[in-house]
Order: C-alpha cells, then sequence, then structure tokens
C-alpha cells in the first residue's frame, strides 16, 4: 500500500484554500496554510519509508530540501515586505539547490543535458530582460535566484534521460520543478512587472512540491 497517497485529498483541500487566502492577501490565514502544506509535503515523503519503491538515502535528501522551504514558508507569508522577501530568496537558493544536487547524486549527467541547459539559458535571459527594469533593489538576488531555478528544472529533467530513478518518480520531479518554476515566473510578472491577481502561482508551488515529495515513494518501481 502506498501511505504516502493517504494526505493527498487533506493536501489538494488546502490548495484550494492557499489560492483563495493568496488572491484575497489573507495574511492570517495563509500564516497557517502556507507552512502546513510544506509539512504535510515533508510526512508525505517521509511515508515512502514505508514504500517497497522508496529509497530511503533519496527521501533523507528530498527531506532536507523540504525542510528547508518549509523554514522559507513559515516567515515568507507577506511577499511584499522586502526584508522578508529577501531572507526567502536566500533560504530558497539553497533549497532548489540542494534539489538540484539531490538529483545530481543520484542520476549523474547526461548528454541530453546539454541541449536543455541552452533551452532554459535562453529562458533565463528572457525572463531578466522582462524583470530588469522593475528589479530595484533586487536585481542581484534575483540574477543568482533566476540562475539557480531553472539549474533545478534542468537536472530534474536529466532523470528522465538516466536508469537510477524509475520513470514515475522521474515524471513526477520533472512536473514538479516546472511547476515551481511557473509559479516563481507568475509571481515574477505579479511583483515586478505588474500587480496581478494569482491565476496559478500557488497552486504551482504547493503542487510542486507535492509531486516531488511523492516522487520518494516510486523511486525503484519498474
Amino acid at each position: 500500500m502506498y501511505y504516502s497517497l493517504i494526505p493527498v485529498p487533506i493536501y489538494i483541500a488546502l490548495i484550494v484554500l492557499y489560492m483563495v487566502a493568496r488572491n484575497r492577501n489573507d495574511l492570517k490565514k495563509t500564516t497557517i496554510i502556507q507552512p502546513t502544506l510544506t509539512f504535510l509535503a515533508l510526512v508525505i515523503a517521509g511515508l515512502s519509508f514505508l514504500s517497497p519503491q522508496g529509497n530511503h538515502s533519496y527521501t533523507t535528501w528530498i527531506l532536507v530540501g523540504l525542510g528547508l522551504c518549509f523554514l522559507a514558508d513559515i516567515f515568507n507569508i507577506d511577499m511584499t515586505n522586502d526584508k522578508i522577501l529577501y531572507a526567502a530568496i536566500a533560504v530558497f537558493v539553497i533549497a532548489y539547490l540542494e534539489y538540484a544536487v539531490t538529483f545530481t547524486r543520484f542520476n549523474g549527467w547526461h548528454w541530453q543535458d546539454i541541449i536543455v541547459a541552452v533551452v532554459f539559458i535562453l529562458i533565463y535571459i528572457f525572463l531578466m530582460r522582462l524583470y530588469w527594469k522593475g528589479l530595484g533593489n533586487f536585481k542581484v538576488p534575483i540574477l543568482i535566484y533566476g540562475l539557480v531555478m531553472p539549474f533545478m528544472v534542468t537536472r530534474a529533467i536529466s532523470t528522465l534521460f538516466g536508469t537510477a530513478f524509475s520513470i514515475v518518480s522521474a515524471i513526477l520531479v520533472t512536473i514538479g520543478c516546472t511547476m515551481l518554476f511557473l509559479g516563481d515566473i507568475e509571481y515574477g510578472m505579479h511583483r515586478f512587472r505588474k500587480p496581478l491577481k494569482f491565476f496559478f502561482g500557488p497552486i504551482c508551488y504547493a503542487g510542486g512540491q507535492l509531486l516531488i515529495a511523492l516522487s520518494c515513494s516510486y523511486f525503484l518501481l519498474h
């Protein structure tokens, strides 16, 4: 039995509430829901220790990354506060680098990575040009964060080219990391271009973490 699936319905319900709270700028509810979601993702990943298709070492590495995201989510509530955003960027840089290192540690490198890297370098350049005028004092932090995020996505995509990850686990981390990236793009537009209603950002962030957590239970599924 895949015990990690048991909390998923609760997680999905919380995502809906999280989306509503973010769009209403309801910081009181966000303060509760946001870290609760990441804590639940930690639980889901941890339940993979009970799965015969889990890899305990991989799960431990993912738990470290989720733990760092949980730390960032505790104080990254009011994203309009510059000091909070600086701190959140710093922690998420470490967390997403940890994810990238995890995928690479178990999957290694493959020649297809070069093609994927070129594509994401072009995307990085496009996004930096898009945000640049509105970055203000965030130019250096976003230049760094903007490199780390797509690097993590490329390392997730790379798992599709190797044999260490099961195809299910590779698809989960690839979609999960891509969702995190898309969520950040929407927030970047909201924060550095023009304030707009969140259409998918909160869903992508929480949903991405869910898929990454679930990948732990299917690592050895062949």
